[in-house]
């Protein structure tokens, strides 16, 4: 049984390594469709950036990062951004999303988005929005966010050695 609890300070270890283990298709396609030059100059050390970055976010949005938890260990995350009350519609932000490769459709990913959504209600706001990538890497959460009624906005980001 999986179960959607708020994060506890000692998990950030176990969501470091799921992180890592959840994106290294995505920095593998990376490196596919960039090559190798391009790709070690771009991510020269996606491990410890990637560390940083889910260190930093689950730290900095401790209260909207929900863990999903199996037989006691973390098995996926989702980092939410709640933006600012104001004239304008409220956004929340799916910041961060990973699901383990050995939980992969078990429906985590799922009862996250779900989740993260229902928060993002319940804290007023008007639309949630959320960036991934459009390479195969990438194509499991596309997926996921087309099937939880997300609409994508094409965006291309190039890149080009000098």
């Amino acid at each position: 049984m999986t179960t959607i609890r708020p994060l506890h300070p000692t998990d950030l270890d176990a969501l470091v390594e799921l992180s890592l283990r959840a994106w290294q298709p995505v920095y593998d396609s990376w490196r596919t469709l960039l090559g190798e030059r391009i790709y070690a100059l771009a991510y020269p050390d996606w491990r410890r950036s990637q560390a940083d970055t889910v260190r930093s976010a689950c730290t900095e949005h401790a209260t909207t990062t929900l863990v999903s938890e199996r037989d006691g260990q973390p098995v996926g995350f989702a980092t939410v951004v709640l933006g600012e009350p104001g004239a304008d519609a409220r956004t929340g932000d799916l910041e961060l999303i990973a699901v383990d490769p050995s939980a992969h459709r078990d429906g985590v990913g799922r009862a996250l988005l779900d989740a993260s959504l229902d928060l993002m209600r319940d804290a007023g706001c008007a639309y949630a929005s959320v960036w991934t990538g459009g390479d195969d890497g990438h194509g499991p959460a596309r997926a996921l966010y087309e099937a939880g009624g997300f609409t994508a906005l094409p965006v291309v980001h190039y890149y080009r050695e000098l």
